[in-house]
């Protein structure tokens, strides 16, 4: 991942344009003399980041052998609900598009984050149902992507 490095005092300066950065994939090194003091990541892939944390760190609780259940994640924290996605696709009991769909963001998103981010990407679905789903799901971000644009 390419991180680009600003001065505090570019960040004061430009921070909408750093920002519009950060959110179409660029990690951004705020540093102050030279010295690297933070770093600006998009929330979702902090999310993300956080999630692989969570689950390489262990100590989780079991899946259900079944599959993720929407109702399931009701009443999660964003934090939880890639948490537990997140589980699930690495345990591979579910698919990329069926994660997205858990996070209710567009799966494309998730497999360039992924990419980006290098999180592994499992390209085949398990199972005939996990395909269709993923079908659908692009399906139906496509009409919004049409519907808004």
């Amino acid at each position: 991942m390419e991180y680009i490095h600003v001065r505090k005092t570019d960040l004061a300066r430009n921070t909408s344009r750093i920002i519009r950065n950060v959110l179409r994939g660029q990690p951004t090194v705020i540093e102050n003399h030279g010295q690297p003091e933070a770093i600006v990541v998009d929330v979702v892939d902090f999310l993300i980041l956080r999630a692989l944390a969570h689950y390489y760190a262990g100590n989780l609780p079991p899946l259900d052998p079944n599959g993720p259940d929407d109702g399931e994640f009701a009443g999660f924290s964003s934090q939880a609900r890639y948490n537990r996605a997140m589980q699930y696709y690495l345990a591979e009991q579910c698919s990329s598009g069926r994660m997205a769909e858990l996070l209710e963001i567009p799966w494309i998103d998730v497999r360039e984050r992924f990419h980006r981010l290098g999180v592994p990407l499992f390209l085949e679905s398990s199972a005939l149902d996990e395909v269709r789903k993923d079908a659908e799901n692009a399906r139906k971000w496509a009409e919004i992507a049409r519907k808004q644009g």
